[in-house]
């Protein structure tokens, strides 16, 4: 009985013991860490991992998923338990088979019991983990096991800073860890762009499924100055693309705690070619109208950098936030904040003349569009003007 139990407290140590290479991406990561017989995922961590992506790379292996708690259930058979039906006095009675719950009642008949219809005269471990088993593997050649989990995920952050005609940019790393477990690796590569797959339940047993019942996650927002304890944060840096995906890493790893969110100092982009501008955009329909202009801020990167939230502030002031696309290295970035109540519009559209044939027929229409610009601004506004007319437009500065 020692040595079983031993064997279990083994099982049950956490994956984050071993060491671990990490690929974080936008919605998940995958975690490569050396294949052992026996890792077990306690319920905080398995709810948010993949159970399709387990794979062993370069080793054939062959790999089994069973509830954590099952082993436990084993070293019971044989043992005196309680049977609780719903609406019935408790039963006693023997666990006689651990895998299917089969019971043997003190009348002597056999029931497959439901697990929360069991009582135990030992305290049973947490419920909702599970065990992952690999066999077929020759530990001694490094084979890696690599599995996927949405716990753990990074985000770009930027902030625009205008001063005057100039601006700078200063970019952020997000990496966030949603699960009860704590990650540390010494090689840690940030990936940006789209990786498209399949729709992926959470990996939640059926016979665990109520455990998530009152399970809240709160995650503990940290952030961390350059050469801080997580990891050297100052030597984020790129390395190039693959197929499509912008590839960063930090040379000096990461760790990260259980429900913690770091913010990292990320890229340094240069900004050239900076402007302020506002812009109206209207469809022609011979009718007049009236609005307010939007705000607009344009600018080129040196380097490119994956979509992300991006602030935008003037003097301290935060003006506004957007989405920044994903931006090519030496490509003109134009974002629009939306309206600019201090820059009002009206367009008066009066009919000049209008040619028609011998039958009648109007052959052309023309008209004359007037913009009249208010501004209540404290300095001069640049102002582009769009005129859609039937697919095609005008554009006037």
């Amino acid at each position: 009985m020692k040595r079983q139990t031993v064997a279990l407290l083994l099982a049950l140590l956490p994956s984050a013991a071993f060491a671990t290479d990490l690929r974080i991406y936008p919605t998940f990561s995958e975690v490569q860490q050396p294949a052992t017989s026996v890792v077990t995922f306690p319920f905080g961590s398995w709810r948010w991992i993949q159970p399709g992506s387990f794979s062993v790379s370069g080793a054939a292996a062959h790999i089994s998923l069973q509830p954590a708690e099952l082993d436990w259930l084993r070293t019971q058979e044989g043992k005196s338990v309680t049977w609780v039906a719903p609406g019935q006095a408790p039963v006693q009675a023997t666990l006689e088979r651990a895998d299917d719950l089969l019971v043997k009642l003190s009348s002597g008949e056999y029931v497959n019991a439901g697990r929360s219809e069991l009582a135990f005269s030992e305290k049973p471990p947490l419920r909702g983990g599970v065990t992952v088993k690999v066999t077929g593997v020759d530990t001694a050649k490094n084979a890696n096991l690599l599995y996927r989990t949405g716990a753990l995920f990074w985000r770009p952050r930027y902030e625009l800073n205008p001063g005057g005609a100039a601006a700078t940019l200063a970019a952020l790393a997000q990496v966030s860890n949603l699960s009860d477990q704590p990650f540390t690796a010494q090689k840690v590569d940030l990936y940006g762009g789209n990786v498209w797959q399949p729709y992926q339940t959470t990996a939640v047993p059926v016979a665990y499924s109520e455990a998530m019942a009152g399970t809240t996650g709160t995650a503990n927002a940290a952030t961390v100055p350059s050469g801080a304890g997580g990891g050297a944060l100052d030597q984020i840096r790129s390395v190039g693309e693959v197929r499509g995906l912008q590839r960063y890493t930090l040379p000096g790893g990461l760790t990260i705690g259980r429900g913690e969110t770091l913010t990292l100092p990320f890229l340094q982009p240069k900004v050239s070619d900076f402007t302020r501008y506002a812009s109206v955009q209207s469809y022609f329909n011979g009718q007049g109208s009236a609005g307010s202009g939007s705000r607009h801020y344009k600018f080129t990167l040196s380097q490119s950098l994956p979509t992300g939230l991006i602030d935008v502030r003037e003097g301290g002031l935060l003006v506004g936030s957007v989405q920044l696309p994903a931006v090519p290295a030496g490509k003109p970035v134009d974002l629009d904040l939306g309206a600019d109540s201090a820059l009002r519009y009206e367009k008066a559209v009066k009919r000049t003349g209008q040619e028609k044939n011998e039958k009648g027929q109007v052959l052309s229409t023309s008209y004359q569009v007037t913009y009249s610009f208010t501004s209540t601004k404290g300095a001069a506004t640049k102002v582009n003007v769009r005129e859609q007319l039937y697919a095609r437009s005008v554009s006037v500065d």
